[in-house]
């Protein structure tokens, strides 16, 4: 009776232990859904870029952000487009972009951005590792 009541025991430890895996995996793709979903659907402006406390928003005037959820980014102007690539880490609340063959402005958003604010209209971020005093500010475009 001992050797099935400790069998059973072990059973149900397994169990659990693979249910709450299940239930962190569910959670995390529940949570990249999200961040795809809010990333993808519309086009996103810099409403604010400061470099060193210095303002730069105003270079990012014209641009309009087209996230794709195959990790392609596009910054669109009247005058055409360069394509970038995008990744977001919901677990780390970092979103990386990286446009390879771009000058300034666009070169300035090649890092992993640490996001401190967001809503699914907004993301308020700043480098990652902190080798740069950058604030960036994106707001979805209505």
């Amino acid at each position: 009776m001992k050797k099935i009541y400790a069998a059973g025991n072990i059973i149900l430890v397994l169990f659990l232990a693979l249910s709450f895996t299940g239930c962190k995996k569910i959670k995390e793709d529940i949570a990249m859904k999200f961040l795809l979903d809010a990333m993808t659907n519309g086009k996103w402006i810099v409403d604010v870029y400061k470099e060193a406390d210095v303002d730069e928003t105003a270079a990012f005037e014209g641009y309009e952000f087209q996230f794709t959820k195959d990790g392609k980014v596009y910054a669109i102007t009247g005058t055409g487009q360069t394509e970038g690539t995008w990744k977001g880490d919901v677990d780390n609340l970092t979103i990386y972009s990286n446009f390879p063959s771009a000058g300034d402005p666009l070169k300035k958003l090649n890092d992993t951005f640490k996001i401190i604010n967001n809503t699914t209209k907004l993301v308020e971020a700043e480098p990652f590792n902190g080798s740069r005093d950058v604030y960036l500010k994106l707001v979805k475009k209505s």
